[in-house]
């Protein structure tokens, strides 16, 4: 098997293999991010900088069936905050593919990867209002929300939209202890309004700055909520 396949099985469905992605397969990769995240051409990831950085110590992984590109991810070494981590720029995939479990592969391929290559740490960004992605992200991998970012992008991409910051420690969940603090998120994860991100992020920032974290993602019928908990010591 090639260096960093992986192969999964779910039911009801053939194969999805997840590899490394190189050559042609990069353009591909960063047009799915480009229409995945609402990327215009003057910030969109172009495929020369993904294959330049993968040879500096990147990462770029594709989720394929029948050899089509179903999910993609982009990641590079960072040394700030706090040492050494990789730090992951856009993880996509196909809307016929998702609530399939191709985005987890691809975020635990990156966490195998960053552990092969001594590393203990994943961080990216997020819209703190996506709930599925949250849902991934918190709930499903255990990383946690530790930073908002109001505006980060503006004035650098066609998007303007907040941002949390989300660091994943992949030698194990960092445990918290839970806190009796929700904040509901839409459960349209298209949703953009303002009065929803206005209410977010005055919450989100509020929690955050009593040095809470991000969680979990909680369901109730149609409704959505952020869990905060508290560090351990």
């Amino acid at each position: 098997m090639a260096r960093g396949e992986l192969r999964a099985q779910a039911a009801g469905m053939e194969d999805v293999v997840i590899r490394d992605a190189g050559g042609a397969e990069l353009a591909a990769g960063v047009a799915l991010l480009r229409d995945s995240l609402g990327f215009g051409p003057a910030d969109a990831i172009p495929a020369w900088l993904a294959l330049t950085t993968t040879e500096a110590g990147g990462l770029v992984i594709g989720a394929y069936h029948r050899r089509t590109l179903v999910g993609f991810s982009y990641a590079v070494p960072a040394l700030r905050p706090g040492g050494p981590h990789l730090f992951s720029c856009g993880l996509a995939v196909v809307p016929e593919w998702r609530s399939r479990g191709v985005g987890r592969r691809l975020k635990l391929a990156q966490r195998d990867r960053a552990l092969a290559a001594g590393m203990d740490r994943i961080r990216w960004t997020a819209d703190p209002l996506a709930a599925p992605a949250l849902a991934l992200y918190l709930s499903g991998l255990g990383a946690r929300i530790v930073r908002y970012r109001a505006g980060m992008f503006d004035g650098l991409r066609c998007t303007r939209n907040d941002d949390v910051e989300i660091e994943w420690s992949v030698r194990g969940t960092v445990p918290a202890a839970p806190v009796d603090a929700l904040v509901e998120i839409p459960a349209d994860p298209s949703c953009h309004s303002a009065a929803w991100r206005e209410t977010v992020r005055r919450e989100m920032r509020s929690l955050l700055g009593q040095e809470l974290v991000g969680v979990g993602v909680e369901v109730a019928g149609d409704r959505r909520w952020v869990r905060f908990g508290r560090p351990a010591p």
